[in-house]
C-alpha cells in the first residue's frame, strides 16, 4: 500500500531533499571506499573444460565456466573453429587459447566484458598487445552491434516487457515519417503519425504528455501541441538518421536511469562510436545514401500578410467568393487550394537522405560527430483495398473516415506530408580510466514539415476535404548532456550521473487559426493567425548508486530532477487574434528520490522491490501576465452550484398551478387581497381542467463537484413513488439561474506521493522462469494541463490530483535452443505476458472543456513474442490482445445522459469529447519476420507482416446515433479499417565494406487510415527504398 497523494502549498524543501539523499549516499560510498583494504591484482583462476567446437559455442561455454561475457558483432566469429581447451586458466589465458589462429581478438570494454574484433594485418590474434582501449566503464552500457545484440536479448531476459528495435532494423524500415520507428513493435503505436512530424508514443493504450515520455541519451525534449477540439499530440522530435538503438519499455518502469512514465518509456541511443568504426580500425567514416520514390514536390502556398483581401480574386467575402462566407472564417481561401497529383511517379526517387559520419579512438578518447540530411516531398497514398473507405452513403461525423477515399483519391497526393530534416550530432568520450569515463554528447535537428490544423483539411464539407496545403512548420530541437560513470572494482561504487539540457523553438501551424486571416471590412489587412512560437526550455539532472551487499544483495538509490520553461514571443490580442487559442507559457519542475533492492534470495529465487517518492510545481505564467496587464476580466469562468431536474405530474385539481402562481406573483412584488383575487381567478380557470404540471428539484454536487446516479431523480426511482408522473418528461432544467462569475487566478500547482514496487522471479529450469510484478507509479499534471487555453483549460475551481497507476504484469519465458538443438549462439525463446494497469484520478477533458480527473481508467491484455534464429533462418512474432479499455467515471456518465441515465459509468476508451476517447489503439494486432541469410552472411532477405484489426465501438456507435448524448463533433474518433502491409528487403554486403539494400514498405500498396489519428490523412502507400552504406 501507499500512502495517499495529497495536494499541497508546501514542498519548497523537497529539491533539497533530492540533493541531499544523493550526497549522503555518496558520502557514505566514499567513507567506506576510504576503508577499504586495496584490491587485489591477483587474477582468478577457474577449472576449464571445453571440447574441439565452433568458436561461438566455445565462447558460451568460456562464459558459463569463467562468467566472463564476451560480445560480438553478428558476422565475427562464425565460420571459425575453436581448439579443445581443459586445465585450469584465468579468463583471459583461456579466451587467448581460444582465439589462436582465428584473425581475432578481444578487447576489454567493462570488469568481466570483452568483445571481439578482427586482429591487426599480420597478427594471428592470439595476444593483445599494449594497454586495453576501454569502450566504456559500465557493464551494462554496450554500444555498435554489442548494444543491438543485447537489446534483442534483453526481451527475454529482463523480468518486465520491452520490445528493442536496432540501428539496422531502424534503417531498414524507417519508412515516411518517424511515427514509422514504431511499426512492428508490439502493442506499441504513434499518434497523429501523418500530421506531426514527429512521435507521439502509445504503449498498451497508454498516450499522452508524461505517460510516455521519450528520451533520447536521458534528455526529454516533448512537446504538448494543441489540435483544437481534437486533441493534443506529445510530440518528440528526432531524426531517424541519428538513432542507434530504440527501446520501448512497456508499463510503469523501474529500470536504472531511466525516468519513466506510468505507460512506459521509449529509451533512444544515438548513434556511438563504434555504430562508425568497422572492426579493428581506431578511425574511420561511415557513409550512408538511400533514395526512395513515391514522393512529389509539395506547391506550398504563398502567405498574404499585409494585402487587402478584398483586391484577392474570390477570397472569402469578395464579390467572387460563394455567398455566406467571410475572411474570419476563410475555409475557402483558394491561395491554399490545390488539385492533388495522381502520379506517383515510381522511378522519381523524390526522397533522398544521406548521413556522414566520423569516428576515431585515440588514446583514453573516443570521437564522434555525424551530420544527416533528408528531404521528402508529399507522398501518395496507397490504391488497393479502400472499400472501407469509399462509402458515399454514410454521414455524420461518427462516419467521416468512411468517407475519406471519396475525397483523398486513392493513390493520389496526400497534401501537407512533406517533410525536410537536416541534423547533426557529436560526442566526445574522455575514458580517465578503465573503470570511469566521461561524455558530452551534443545533438541540433531542424525539422521543416508540413502540417495542418485537423479542423482546417474540411473545407465546408467532405466533398472539399484533403484539397488543401498549408505552408510547412519549422522546429529546431537542441540537447546537450554531460554523462559521468564510475565503476571500480569495489561493491560500493557503481556510480552514475547525467546532467542535460534541451533547446527546442517551434514555429508550428498549430495556433488554430488561418494562414490568411481578416475580421472583415473594418478590418481588411490579412495577417497570419494559424502560427504558433514557442520557446521549450528543459533542464535536468539523474543521479544514481549500486551497490552490492555479498553475492546476492543489490542496493540502488537514486534521483531525478527536471525544470521545464514553455514560453512565446506571439502577441496575444483577445477575441480580435480570429481563432487563435492563448499561447500558453508556464514553468514546471519535478522530482524523485527512489530506492531499489535486489535479493537473490536462492539460485531460483530472486525478489526485487523498492518504493520512490516524487511530486511536482507547475506556474501559468501566462495568466499571470494577463493578470497583470488588466485583461483577467476576459479569463473569469461562470459556475453554477447545483443543476435542476424537472418532471411532469398529471393535475386534476388546480392546487399546483395556484401554489406555482402564488410564488410568481409574490416574488413579482404583488401581494394583499389583490394576490388573493387574482388567484382565485386563477382557481376557478383551472377547476375541473387536466393538465401538466412542471415541477422543479434541485440537483447538488457532493463536496467535490461532482454529481451522482443515486442522486438523479430521473433515473433513481424516485419517479416510481409518484402516482401522476407523465412518463417521459422528467430531464435537465434549461431554465437555471444566472451563474456565478469566478475570477481568474494564477495559483502554483503542487502534488507529491510515495510509490512501491515488487518483483518476484523463479528459474523452474535453465531454461524457463516466469515472474509477477506489482507498480506503482505516479504521473504529475503535464504544463499542458497546468496552462489555460482554448477547448482544453485549467479549471479554476478544482486542482488536478496526480494519476495514479496500479499495474500488475505476470510472464513466463522460454529459452527453446535445446528443443531446436541450436547452439548457444542462435537464438530460440517465446514469452507470454499478461498485463493489468488500473490508473486512478486519470487526467482528462471535461464536457466543459477543462481539465478533470476520471474516476479510473483500465486496460488489461496479453501478449505473446518470440523469436528463432539458427544463422540461416530467423523469424520475429509478435502479438497482442487488450481484453479491456476503459475509462471508469460516475459524474461524466451521469452528466452524459441525465435524463435515461443509459451511459454506463465504464465506457469503451473514453467518454464523447474526451481525448482518450481518440486515444484507442486495436483490440487486436500482430507482426511477423521471416528471413534468411546466404553466402556467408553477405545475403540476407526478409519481409515483415503487420495486421491490426479493425476499429469497433458499437457502444459509441449506438449512442451516437440514437441522440443518447451531445457533443460528439469535439472530438470524433476517427476509425480504421482491417489493415494488413507487407514489407520486405534485400541487404547484400561486398568485400570492400560497402552494403547495398533494397526495401519496400507497403507492398501491397494498400490504402488505409493509420490507428491513433487526428487527422484526415491516409497513410503511404507502395515506397521502395534504394540505399549504399559504406565504412572505410
Amino acid at each position: 500500500m501507499s500512502a495517499p497523494s495529497t495536494i499541497t502549498r508546501s514542498s519548497a524543501s523537497l529539491p533539497t531533499m533530492l540533493a541531499a539523499a544523493i550526497l549522503l549516499a555518496l558520502g557514505t560510498v566514499a567513507t567506506t571506499r576510504a576503508q577499504e583494504a586495496p584490491a587485489s591484482n591477483q587474477a582468478a583462476r577457474h577449472p576449464v573444460d571445453i571440447p574441439a567446437q565452433s568458436l561461438p559455442r566455445a565462447l558460451a561455454t568460456l562464459s558459463s565456466q569463467t562468467r566472463l561475457q564476451v560480445i560480438y558483432s553478428d558476422e565475427a566469429p562464425y565460420g571459425v573453429q575453436a581448439p579443445a581447451l581443459k586445465g585450469d586458466y584465468t579468463d583471459t589465458e583461456a579466451l587467448d587459447r581460444l582465439l589462436q589462429g582465428s584473425g581475432l581478438r578481444w578487447r576489454q570494454v567493462s570488469p568481466g566484458v570483452v568483445t571481439l574484433e578482427k586482429a591487426a594485418a599480420g597478427s594471428k590474434g592470439d595476444v593483445v598487445t599494449g594497454t586495453l582501449s576501454v569502450e566504456s566503464a559500465y557493464g551494462d552500457h554496450p554500444t555498435g552491434d554489442a548494444r543491438d545484440r543485447r537489446g534483442y536479448d534483453d526481451v527475454y531476459g529482463n523480468d518486465f516487457s520491452s520490445v528493442y528495435k536496432g540501428r539496422k532494423d531502424i534503417e531498414r524500415y524507417r519508412g515516411n515519417n518517424p511515427a514509422d520507428l514504431l511499426k512492428g513493435m508490439v502493442n506499441v503505436y504513434s499518434g497523429d503519425a501523418r500530421n506531426s512530424g514527429a512521435l507521439d508514443p502509445s504503449i498498451r493504450g497508454v498516450e499522452g504528455p508524461g505517460r510516455v515520455p521519450v528520451l533520447i541519451d536521458g534528455t526529454e525534449q516533448a512537446l504538448t501541441v494543441w489540435r483544437g477540439y481534437n486533441g493534443a499530440n506529445n510530440r518528440a522530435y528526432i531524426d531517424p538518421s541519428l538513432i542507434g538503438g530504440m527501446q520501448v519499455l512497456k508499463g510503469p518502469t523501474t529500470a536504472r536511469d531511466v525516468n519513466g512514465g506510468i505507460g512506459g518509456a521509449v529509451v533512444v541511443k544515438t548513434l556511438d562510436v563504434d555504430d562508425v568504426l568497422a572492426p579493428g580500425r581506431t578511425i574511420g567514416v561511415d557513409i550512408r545514401a538511400e533514395g526512395a520514390n513515391n514522393s512529389t514536390s509539395p506547391r506550398f502556398p504563398t502567405l498574404l500578410t499585409c494585402q487587402d483581401y478584398r483586391n484577392v480574386p474570390n477570397f472569402p467575402g469578395t464579390p467572387g467568393a460563394p455567398a455566406g462566407t467571410s475572411p474570419n472564417a476563410s475555409y475557402g481561401d483558394p491561395t491554399v487550394r490545390q488539385v492533388p497529383r495522381k502520379d506517383p511517379q515510381t522511378l522519381s526517387m523524390g526522397d533522398r537522405a544521406y548521413r556522414v559520419a566520423f569516428a576515431a579512438k585515440q588514446d583514453d578518447f573516443d570521437y564522434l560527430t555525424a551530420y544527416a540530411y533528408r528531404k521528402r516531398g508529399n507522398y501518395f497514398s496507397g490504391k488497393n483495398d479502400a472499400s472501407y473507405y469509399s462509402h458515399q452513403d454514410l454521414y455524420g461525423m461518427n462516419n467521416v473516415v468512411r468517407q475519406l477515399g471519396t475525397a483523398y483519391e486513392p493513390g493520389s497526393e496526400v497534401p501537407n506530408t512533406s517533410s525536410e530534416l537536416q541534423s547533426w550530432l557529436g560526442k566526445i568520450t574522455w575514458h580517465i580510466s578503465p573503470d570511469q569515463s566521461l561524455q558530452l554528447g551534443a545533438r541540433d535537428t531542424m525539422s521543416r514539415y508540413g502540417e495542418i490544423m485537423p479542423s482546417r483539411i474540411i473545407l465546408g464539407g467532405i466533398s472539399n476535404l484533403g484539397a488543401v496545403q498549408w505552408p510547412e512548420s519549422k522546429v529546431d530541437a537542441k540537447a546537450y548532456n554531460l554523462e559521468y560513470r564510475w565503476n571500480p572494482d569495489s561493491p560500493w561504487l557503481d556510480l552514475y550521473a547525467n546532467a542535460w539540457t534541451t533547446r527546442t523553438a517551434s514555429h508550428t501551424y498549430t495556433a488554430g487559426g488561418f494562414p490568411n486571416y481578416a475580421p472583415g471590412p473594418s478590418d481588411p489587412i490579412l495577417r497570419n493567425t494559424a502560427l504558433a512560437n514557442a520557446q521549450n526550455n528543459r533542464v535536468g539532472l539523474t543521479l544514481s548508486n549500486r551497490m552490492h551487499f555479498g553475492e546476492r544483495v543489490d542496493f540502488t538509490v537514486g534521483g531525478h530532477w527536471e525544470h521545464e520553461k514553455l514560453s512565446s514571443s506571439d502577441v496575444w490580442n483577445g477575441t480580435d487574434d480570429g481563432w487563435r487559442q492563448f499561447p500558453r507559457a508556464g514553468r514546471r519542475q519535478e522530482y524523485d528520490i527512489h530506492f531499489d533492492v535486489q535479493w537473490r534470495a536462492t539460485d531460483a529465487l530472486t525478489l526485487e522491490g523498492g518504493m520512490r517518492y516524487s511530486g511536482y510545481k507547475a506556474h501559468d505564467d501566462f495568466l499571470a501576465a494577463q493578470i497583470r496587464a488588466g485583461k483577467g476580466d476576459y479569463f473569469t469562468t461562470q459556475y453554477r452550484d447545483k443543476k435542476q431536474l424537472t418532471y411532469d405530474t398529471i393535475e386534476t385539481t388546480p392546487d399546483k398551478y395556484v401554489e406555482s402562481m402564488r410564488k410568481m406573483l409574490t416574488d413579482s412584488g404583488l401581494s394583499g387581497a389583490d394576490l388573493d383575487n387574482l388567484l382565485d381567478i386563477f382557481r376557478q380557470q383551472q377547476e375541473g381542467q387536466t393538465y401538466n404540471f412542471t415541477n422543479t428539484v434541485d440537483w447538488l454536487p457532493d463536496a467535490n463537484g461532482r454529481y451522482h446516479r443515486a442522486d438523479d431523480i430521473c433515473v433513481n426511482g424516485f419517479l416510481s413513488s409518484v402516482k401522476n408522473y407523465a412518463p417521459g418528461t422528467c430531464q435537465t432544467s434549461n431554465d437555471l439561474p444566472a451563474p456565478q462569475q469566478i475570477a481568474a487566478r494564477a495559483k502554483s500547482q503542487r502534488g507529491h506521493g510515495w510509490a512501491p514496487w515488487f518483483s518476484a522471479s523463479y528459474q523452474f529450469t535453465p531454461n524457463s522462469r516466469a515472474y509477477l510484478r506489482y507498480v506503482q507509479a505516479y504521473r504529475f499534471p503535464s504544463l499542458f494541463e497546468s496552462t489555460i487555453g482554448f477547448s482544453a483549460s485549467i479549471d479554476p475551481l478544482n486542482s488536478l490530483k496526480p494519476e495514479h497507476a496500479y499495474t500488475w504484469e505476470a510472464g513466463y519465458v522460454h529459452d527453446l535452443r535445446d528443443l531446436f538443438h541450436l547452439d548457444s549462439d542462435q537464438r530460440a525463446d517465446v514469452k507470454l505476458t499478461w498485463f493489468n494497469t488500473i490508473t486512478r484520478n486519470v487526467i482528462e477533458r471535461s464536457d466543459k472543456l477543462m481539465f478533470t480527473n476520471m474516476n479510473r481508467k483500465i486496460v488489461r491484455g496479453f501478449e505473446l513474442q518470440g523469436r528463432y534464429d539458427n544463422g540461416r533462418f530467423f523469424t520475429d512474432l509478435g502479438i497482442a490482445k487488450t481484453t479491456t479499455d476503459k475509462t471508469c467515471d460516475d459524474n461524466r456518465a451521469i452528466l452524459s445522459d441525465p435524463s435515461h441515465g443509459n451511459v454506463p459509468n465504464c465506457v469503451n476508451y473514453g467518454f464523447v469529447s474526451s481525448y482518450l476517447l481518440t486515444q484507442a489503439t486495436p483490440k487486436f494486432s500482430a507482426n511477423l519476420t521471416l528471413g534468411a541469410r546466404f553466402f556467408d552472411r553477405a545475403l540476407e532477405v526478409g519481409t515483415r507482416t503487420v495486421y491490426y484489426r479493425a476499429y469497433s465501438n458499437p457502444q459509441l456507435d449506438k449512442y451516437v446515433t440514437t441522440g443518447t448524448i451531445s457533443g460528439y463533433g469535439l472530438n470524433v474518433p476517427y476509425t480504421w479499417g482491417t489493415i494488413v502491409t507487407y514489407d520486405a528487403y534485400a541487404d547484400y554486403k561486398l568485400h570492400n565494406g560497402m552494403t547495398l539494400e533494397l526495401a519496400g514498405t507497403n507492398l501491397g500498396n494498400r490504402y488505409y487510415v493509420d490507428p491513433l489519428t487526428r487527422s484526415l490523412m491516409p497513410a503511404p502507400g507502395r515506397t521502395i527504398r534504394l540505399s549504399v552504406n559504406a565504412r572505410f
